[in-house]
């Protein structure tokens, strides 16, 4: 049966006024996702598998629009990060120590430093490369782990998430605001950063040289 047969064309029909649903208010076990801690981060599983003949990569920021970029690059390339470990053909995750960075990253975005905070990322496609996605201000915020004892003494512990006060009388952003979200330039406003807080570099547009160069803003 032809769908058109079934669904007829509205053309009246608009995004306008709809809202695109957070993912973040599902189960999301299997969705690529960086988690911070006062002094660590960790990307999952299925954020290392996405990517699979990827093992150095390198941390971008966008300090005013709050928003972190991770891209692929080689072992040998400045403020490079090793972001999984790999024995043979298995790849798995690790936890990267991260002290000052997420020191920074915690005075940025003003986060309880009692409290991890997870970010599911998003994939897009600049210059060839594939690359994460991270919104800063779209964090779930895990806080300190409770302990309980059932009557039988089993002993079980959880951690209860929260979201942005923000989000409270919302559903998600909307349609066209939505569309715009990857649309990003990464040489505007865009710096790297080296997780073990070696040096902070701002990547420059240079026309003239046809590369960007990189001028060392901040020195451990």
């Amino acid at each position: 049966m032809d769908y058109q047969d079934v669904f007829q064309e509205d053309k009246e029909f608009s995004f306008e006024g709809y809202q695109v649903v957070r993912r973040e208010f599902f189960a999301h076990t299997f969705e690529p996702a960086l988690t911070i801690r006062g002094t660590s981060i960790f990307f999952n599983t299925a954020c290392i598998r996405k990517c699979e003949d990827v093992v150095y990569v390198q941390l971008l920021i966008n300090q005013e629009e709050k928003r972190l970029v991770i891209r692929p690059c080689g072992p040998d390339d400045k403020d490079a990060v090793r972001w999984c470990i790999v024995k043979g053909e298995s790849r798995r995750t690790r936890t990267i120590k991260s002290d000052i960075f997420s020191g920074m990253l915690y005075d940025l975005m003003r986060w309880d430093p009692d409290y991890r905070y997870k970010l599911l990322g998003v994939t897009f496609e600049f210059q060839g490369q594939c690359l994460y996605l991270f919104d800063l201000t779209a964090t779930e915020v895990y806080m300190n782990q409770s302990r309980a004892v059932d009557e039988n003494g089993k002993v079980t512990y959880s951690r209860k998430a929260s979201y942005p006060e923000v989000w409270k009388d919302t559903f998600g952003l909307p349609v066209a605001e939505h569309q715009q979200f990857t649309k990003i330039d990464l040489f505007d406003g865009y710096v790297t950063f080296n997780v073990m807080g070696d040096k902070l570099t701002e990547q420059r547009d240079d026309p003239d040289k046809g590369a960007y160069e990189s001028e060392a803003i901040r020195n451990a």
